[in-house]
């Protein structure tokens, strides 16, 4: 039962059914045009037999046809060939005379209409008539006219079978068309059988063999999958290869989809463990001060006080700044949030960005270094995110900088492919980014730890920056130049 459940088994078992219903019909069909073949050639070959009897058949004085020749003539045919009959018509067509005993005829009259179609000279054989002796049953015949002078006497109707010697009927032709039959059911069930059955299993065989594929990379785990057209050896380009090709690729997307969010969920479980404590120590402090200021109001002295209350207030203000990251990210993640569409220079926007930098960096004796052209870089875009991103990279440089270090932003107009681009890039003299992290900085719920993280900070404002920068159609990058780090970006330039 399990075997019939296979696609080869029903495709096989349906072309034996096919074969065999197609031999049937072919055999009744050859057998029916065989035998109608050979009766009609039995009647052509004996359509002047009546003729040639009916003139030895002589009249009497009188102008009638002698009855006693006749009889000697029925005797002497049935004895020449049994399988004739005689009949003598009137110009009615009522039988008068045969060389049938009359308890054998089951009618007493024939229709003459074949006879004439005979006698007119058609020659589409073989042509029907009625048998006497089975008034159901039609017969092939010939026939011919009887007449003294111009007097007709009626007709000589032969029938080319008789009741008892039904030769062709059930004899040779019956025996011939049984073998043709035979043997054409037999060979063409042998060679179709054969013929299809290899075609099946060339078919079937790709089919089990990507069946086995998804087995195993459903087992697997959807992790791995074998390559079909190595497996099957299989370059063609029918409708199964191009299946097999799909579930290729499918298969390929699949596992690298599954990596994927394996590795999100890794970073997931880290981000949540990161973004916790960094949830939790500002809050944490926060608590714990203005517990502290609560039990010891009393005892403490203004100046005290208030440092208590600037140590919670900067915790809370913290605190604040990582919630408002974790929301901008979550509304830049809708694609539903739409941009605003304006139209600005993009190196005036990173001038003023630069200049509210410069007390940090004067703060930590840095030289914070801006280079640009003196034409107005316009781009399309959201201003208030734009700003956003260029903040992050210029605060991320500055933070991850030594003191005394130097940090360079430069903006200018690149041309790729006869379009025009804005270039943001910004460069550091820092200890770097470790390069087996370079890729995924980006990445969102990763943190890059290195020994000059001195930082809590969850690290969402790479992954911020890199999200506003998709939105507007370009891709952030980040190297590792040896001294330093630098990142950069490319926006669409606007004409003027």
């Amino acid at each position: 039962m399990l075997a019939l459940r296979s696609l080869y088994a029903k495709l096989a078992l349906t072309l034996i059914l096919l074969l065999f219903v197609t031999s049937i019909i072919y055999s009744a069909i050859s057998y029916s045009l065989t035998r109608q073949q050979l009766i009609g050639d039995l009647q052509r070959e004996n359509a002047e037999l009546a003729v040639n009897l009916a003139a030895e058949i002589p009249q009497t004085l009188a102008g009638a046809i002698d009855r006693q020749y006749t009889a000697q003539l029925f005797h002497l045919m049935m004895i020449v060939n049994p399988d004739v009959e005689l009949y003598i018509l009137d110009n009615a067509g009522k039988i008068t005379d045969s060389s049938v005993e009359k308890k054998d005829i089951a009618l007493d009259t024939v229709n003459l209409e074949p006879l004439m179609k005979l006698l007119g000279g058609n020659n589409k054989f073989p042509l029907f008539a009625d048998d006497p002796r089975a008034a159901n049953e039609p017969v092939t015949f010939s026939a011919a006219k009887l007449s003294a002078g111009d007097k007709p006497l009626g007709y000589l109707y032969v029938t080319l079978r008789g009741a008892d010697h039904e030769t062709y009927k059930s004899g040779r032709p019956t025996d011939l068309i049984s073998k043709i039959g035979l043997y054409a059911l037999i060979g063409s069930l042998l060679v179709s059988l054969l013929a299809g059955l290899y075609i099946f299993k060339r078919i079937t065989s790709r089919l089990q063999i990507l069946s086995h594929l998804i087995e195993d990379f459903q087992q697997s785990g959807y992790k791995k999958s074998l390559i079909y057209s190595d497996v099957a050896n299989d370059s063609g380009n029918d409708e199964i290869s191009r299946l097999g090709k799909s579930y290729d690729a499918m298969a390929l997307r699949i596992a690298d989809q599954f990596q994927l969010l394996q590795a999100q969920d890794q970073n997931r479980r880290s981000f949540i463990a990161n973004i916790s404590h960094d949830l939790r120590t500002p809050l944490t402090a926060t608590q714990g001060y203005l517990e502290m200021l609560q039990q010891k109001y009393n005892s403490l002295d203004d100046d005290q006080r208030q440092k208590y209350l600037n140590v919670s207030l900067k915790h809370s203000k913290r605190l604040q700044s990582l919630i408002s990251d974790l929301f901008e990210l979550a509304k830049l993640d809708d694609r539903s949030e739409q941009l605003s569409n304006e139209i600005f220079s993009f190196n005036d926007i990173v001038s003023d960005v630069v200049q509210g930098y410069q007390p940090q960096a004067n703060s930590k004796q840095m030289d914070l270094i801006y280079h640009t052209g003196n034409s107005r870089l316009l781009i399309r875009g959201d201003l208030a995110m734009i700003d956003r991103a260029v903040s992050n990279l210029i605060g991320n440089a500055l933070q991850y900088t030594q003191d005394g270090g130097r940090v360079t932003v430069t903006v200018a107009a690149v041309s790729r492919q006869d379009t025009e681009f804005v270039n943001f890039t910004i460069e550091d003299n820092g200890p770097g980014i470790d390069p087996a992290q370079i890729e995924n900085i980006f990445k969102r719920f990763h943190r890059a730890d290195n020994e000059h993280n001195q930082s809590a900070h969850a690290g969402l404002g790479l992954t911020i920056t890199d999200r506003i920068v998709d939105l507007h159609g370009g891709r952030l990058t980040a190297e590792n130049t040896g001294k330093g780090t630098r990142f950069s970006f490319s926006l669409p330039r606007i004409s003027a």
